[in-house]
């Protein structure tokens, strides 16, 4: 019988168990253990293979004191690629503070956090819990976003993954949300991240249907959006093109 493999599962009890310390294991067979442990955890627990101690994986016993770190090499960056941010069920991701401290995440079940490995052996950190909460909100809702981080926070961090102004996608396993990146500011903001949806039904105000929040401008008043001059036009409506940040918008002075 061949070596049994780490990402392979046998039901049931399996006999004799054998104790495997953090020497002992060979340095590439960790990254097979550390896998079942954060992307398997239930075909481990239907085994009843984790106790307050150790793992057992194919009848291999893992003290939990001997769990190593995941290796940057093993991630992921969480970089855009045509503006898309797309966390994969089952792949490791890292993320560099400006400290230069590596927040290490897993991605399994469709969202984002900390290995498992990481929070069993006591490695949590406050930082990267809160790193991982911020793609988790905008892979599946970004309702809250801006109750738990600032402008400055949103856009630093799209920033870093290289998120371009206008419309970006955030996805993790099946879950996906569309955004714009408004660079708004001030009281009544839309916030950086706002859901594609809701630009859309402002386009559509200010392009189309036309709002009565600006009946008591004139015709031919300048507005500014996106930091470029829009005329208000007899239908108090303006001829903005699709994509411009019509959130960030400068209001002309009221003539006394």
């Amino acid at each position: 019988m061949g070596k049994p493999n780490c990402d392979e599962y046998v039901q049931g009890v399996v006999s004799p168990y054998v104790s495997y310390s953090k020497q002992s294991v060979k340095k590439e067979s960790w990254k097979s253990v550390l896998n079942a442990i954060n992307f398997h955890q239930t075909e481990i627990w239907k085994n009843h293979g984790e106790t307050q101690a150790d793992f057992t994986i194919n009848g291999r016993i893992y003290s939990k004191k001997d769990i190593p770190t995941i290796k940057d090499e093993w991630c992921n960056s969480i970089t855009a690629e045509n503006n898309t941010i797309r966390f994969v069920n089952g792949e490791y991701y890292k993320y560099k503070d400006e400290n230069g401290k590596t927040h290490i995440f897993a991605c399994q079940n469709d969202r984002v956090s900390q290995p498992y490995s990481d929070q069993v052996t006591g490695r949590q950190d406050d930082k990267s819990r809160k790193i991982a909460t911020f793609w988790n909100l905008l892979s599946h809702d970004g309702t809250y976003l801006n109750s738990y981080y600032s402008m400055d926070e949103q856009e630093k961090m799209l920033n870093d993954a290289g998120v371009k102004e206008g419309f970006f996608t955030v996805e993790a396993g099946d879950k996906k949300q569309e955004y714009y990146f408004s660079h708004s500011r001030g009281n009544g903001s839309a916030g950086v991240a706002v859901r594609k949806f809701e630009y859309d039904a402002n386009y559509e105000m200010l392009t189309g249907r036309g709002s009565t929040l600006f009946d008591k401008y004139n015709v031919g008043d300048v507005f500014k959006f996106g930091g470029k001059e829009y005329v208000l036009n007899e239908d108090r409506k303006f001829d903005i093109p699709y994509g411009e940040d019509i959130f960030d918008i400068e209001f002309p002075k009221m003539k006394g």
